[in-house]
């Protein structure tokens, strides 16, 4: 249970139980980037727009989004990413070297995509971090450069739930909502349980960031 802010409305605040507190807590909790440090999300989804606004809320810069549905990158965009990458269309680590010859200092996996993951860790500068994330089906491998990372200190790391706290952490992300900060609300979409099934193709279909199903009285 945790006691949250009276004056925020409760119908949009069941999300933060999860998606959104996992990626938030990625950058706020485990990788603690400071102002100015640069960082991408791979994967649009809630757990990665969360990461990329906790991440604008802290001040980092450039901010990279990385997805495969245009309409997910265009929201990025308006949520605080600098620039954004297409999947389909390039190669990501090709795309932020062209941006940032060294890499970048953190990255956030959200997708749960073994060749996803290894683009996070091989799109990372010297002492780069990676916060893996995103959930991979039982007995998924991925395969990495072990001098890239021996040579180039990079650091992999496994998150769940955002390492957080969230009698602490859920009170604290819902400050930065009211000040304007961290704009969660902009996810979610309101569905009727009868419209539960539309719900989920909006969902796998890139629609519908985080769908909250809404019980009847």
């Amino acid at each position: 249970m945790v006691k949250v802010d009276r004056e925020v409305d409760l119908n949009i605040l069941g999300p933060l139980g999860c998606g959104i507190q996992t990626g938030a807590g990625a950058v706020l909790n485990t990788l603690n980037p400071r102002a100015g440090s640069s960082i991408a999300c791979f994967g649009c989804g809630a757990v990665g727009l969360s990461a990329l606004m906790a991440a604008r809320a802290v001040g980092c810069t450039p901010i990279i989004a990385i997805d495969v549905h245009d309409q997910r990158l265009q929201l990025a965009k308006e949520l605080g990413a600098t620039h954004t990458i297409n999947g389909k269309d390039e190669d990501a680590v090709e795309a932020i070297r062209k941006l940032l010859d060294t890499g970048v200092k953190y990255s956030v996996e959200t997708t749960g995509v073994p060749a996803v993951l290894r683009q996070a860790v091989e799109s990372l500068t010297f002492m780069g971090m990676t916060a893996v994330v995103g959930a991979p089906p039982f007995g998924a491998t991925v395969e990495l450069d072990m001098n890239d990372v021996l040579i180039q200190e990079k650091t992999i790391r496994g998150v769940i739930e955002g390492d957080s706290i969230p009698q602490v952490f859920i009170p604290q992300l819902i400050a930065l909502y009211k000040k304007g900060l961290f704009p969660f609300d902009r996810l979610i979409r309101f569905y009727e349980l009868d419209d539960i099934n539309q719900a989920i193709k909006d969902s796998e279909t890139g629609v519908t960031i985080k769908p909250v199903i809404r019980m009847p009285h």
